[in-house]
Parts: C-alpha cells; structure tokens; sequence
C-alpha cells in the first residue's frame, strides 16, 4: 500500500533523522551506517518515514525521538510493539532474535516519490523465529524472510481489531 506523507511529516522526519546523528556525535558515538550510498542522516530520514507511514495507516501514535534507544519498538498498537523496517531491498532482515524485540516487524521501502512509502509485508516474531532462513551479505549471516514469505499488510490491521475488539471467555 502506498502512502503519501504530508509535508508536516515530511520536515518531521528530515529534522528527527538530523537530530539523532547530531545527538550521538555529541556524545561521541561514530554514525552507525555511512557508505557510499546513503549517508546516516539520510537512513534515519528514510528511516522515520517509514515509521510515519505505518502511523498513519493505521491511525497511530507518531514516533519519537529518542536519545538513547528506542529499545527495538517504533510504534505501539495498544499493548503490541512494532519494529518498522526500511529498507530499499524486498527482505526483512535482522542481526539476530535478540535484535527483534518487538511483538511485530512491518516491511517499508522508499519509492521513487519522496514524499511516498510502501508499507508492504509484515510478520509476528514467533512466526519470524520459526520461519526465518540465514543469508550472508557479505557481512556474517543474517536472519531473513523474503518478501514474498510475510504477511499482506491488510491482515495485519484485521488480526489487531480482532485482538483489540473480540469479546473475550
């Protein structure tokens, strides 16, 4: 699903994604990501769009910044967490279990639009944990699921109003 980003969003994400690197160089911590692609402060702009684009999908809370970590939950849908993953590329990726922390990953990728994300696929982690295949890049291996292994994106928002609205035994 396309989403388009209002130009309010769109200086949100531009001023959070140049805030974080400027914090952490101030305290001394190198940018995790520089390569000859993309900067740090353009993965965290990308980053925090993807962020705002499932927000507004499904009418939640907005990020927010965070100086020391958002401990690996970008949004919350009532009492589940949600790590969004931006990424130009079709596969979640993850360092580790350890690393996905949230109760649920939502894929996102930029489009040739700036102003537009694909909010795609998303998976629970107890699906990715059992699901998952290991793939190095180059730089050790990695867990991954293609894109064509996750969920619609549509499934996700019924499987949370069923949670949410069910009458419960």
């Amino acid at each position: 699903m396309l989403i388009k980003l209002s130009k309010k969003d769109m200086h949100t994400c531009t001023v959070l994604g140049n805030d974080t690197v400027k914090i952490c160089e101030m305290q001394g911590f190198p940018p995790r990501l520089e390569n000859k692609n993309q900067t740090r402060e353009e993965a965290n702009i990308e980053g925090y769009k993807g962020e705002f684009a499932v927000a507004r999908l499904f009418d939640l809370d907005e990020p927010t910044f965070n100086i020391t970590s958002d401990f690996g939950a970008d949004l919350w849908w009532n009492d589940s967490s949600i790590d969004v993953k931006t990424t130009k590329t079709k596969d979640l990726i993850f360092d580790s279990m350890e690393k996905f922390k949230s109760d649920i990953a939502v894929l996102a990728r930029p489009t040739d639009q700036p102003d537009v994300i694909e909010v795609g696929k998303w998976i629970s982690r107890i699906e990715f944990e059992h699901k998952h295949h290991l793939h190095d890049y180059g730089y050790g291996e990695r867990l991954v699921m293609k894109y064509n292994e996750l969920r619609d994106i549509e499934s996700l928002w019924k499987q949370m109003k069923i949670k949410t609205l069910s009458p419960r035994n």
